[in-house]
């Protein structure tokens, strides 16, 4: 390829117009224009920051053939990326369930009468182990966001295939709530009613844990599908990088999703985080200062519910 059509391919690569790349060269569109019909050559200084805006050596983009090595480079990279991708899901999702995991355990251990200062360590120590897992996912994540600054798309056959998984493991992960609210509910529908071995405290400690059991494996479900959705948003994981000011990060390009969108779910993300980290405070306060593990749980399900409705709001407020 020419140099001209090397210019051509990256501009076309980064969506980037003839009029926006002569605005940071400083030139005229007529000028780009002739550089990408090889009737015209840029001195040093423009080649020096059209390699640094393509994250492309000179030799490739005087000489060589950008479509090609791209190519190749697209499938390394995006090999990486995947792995990378899924190995952080797991972490964050493993994170999550250790903490759910460490309610299910308390409440269980709580329903054969073993003493609550007991079971606060226990879950002390799932929330440290599930804390370093967070740690060490996000230290990765930066490190690799570091290294690859810009991602390509993934083939769309790629993105169509788990799209079609999606309704059913956001389906299966409802079920599986409504399954344990059901089987709650039928535990504990009769006012003082205790099986023969336990107590009404204890036996309504042993219908929070399977309630809360299905709950941990749904939100993992959730958790982990929502981890694999962001990994084919290649665009976002690019604009993230690009609004962090990574070195190499791909250059805003046309039609990006106007400033009252991005803003809009960055108001979400921070409302939801603070509604859950509330409700799950108050849990733990009702359950180790007032012993109200069930129906404490509730919590958890009203969280949910005031996100819900913090995303509506948030969405009609900064409609584009």
């Amino acid at each position: 390829m020419s140099f001209g059509n090397n210019v051509l391919f990256y501009r076309k690569k980064y969506s980037i117009t003839q009029e926006a790349l002569a605005e940071k060269l400083s030139v005229t569109r007529q000028t780009v224009s002739r550089w990408e019909t090889d009737s015209a050559f840029p001195e040093m200084e423009k080649l020096i920051v059209l390699c640094e805006l393509f994250s492309c050596d000179m030799e490739t983009l005087v000489r060589g053939d950008a479509e090609a090595k791209d190519a190749g480079e697209h499938e390394v990279n995006l090999e990486a990326y995947d792995r990378h991708m899924n190995a952080f899901a797991a972490q964050i999702t493993a994170g999550v369930c250790l903490i759910l995991a460490g309610l299910v355990t308390i409440l269980f251990m709580f329903s054969a009468g073993i003493k609550e200062s007991v079971g606060a360590a226990v879950f002390l120590g799932f929330v440290a182990v599930a804390v370093a897992i967070f740690v060490a996912g996000g230290v990765a994540h930066g490190n690799f966001r570091q290294d690859n600054p810009r991602m390509e798309k993934y083939p769309e056959e790629k993105v169509r295939a788990f799209r079609r998984k999606l309704p059913f493991l956001i389906a299966g992960a409802t079920a599986l709530i409504l399954v344990g609210l059901v089987a709650a509910v039928a535990m504990t529908g009769e006012d003082g009613y205790a099986p023969e071995g336990f107590t009404v405290e204890t036996w309504e400690y042993l219908a929070g844990a399977v309630f809360m059991s299905t709950v941990a494996a749904a939100v993992g479900i959730y958790v982990c599908t929502g981890m694999l959705s962001a990994k084919y948003d290649v665009k976002g994981y690019n604009r993230e990088c690009r609004e962090d000011d990574l070195p190499g990060a791909e250059p805003e390009s046309e039609g990006e999703k106007s400033e009252n969108r991005k803003k809009s779910e960055r108001i979400s993300s921070a409302v939801c985080g603070v509604i859950m980290m509330v409700a799950t405070i108050v849990y733990l306060l009702l359950g180790f200062l007032k012993n109200l593990w069930h129906p404490g749980w509730v919590c958890f399900v009203a969280g949910g519910i005031f996100c819900g409705i913090v995303n509506v709001i948030v969405n009609a407020v900064y409609h584009d």
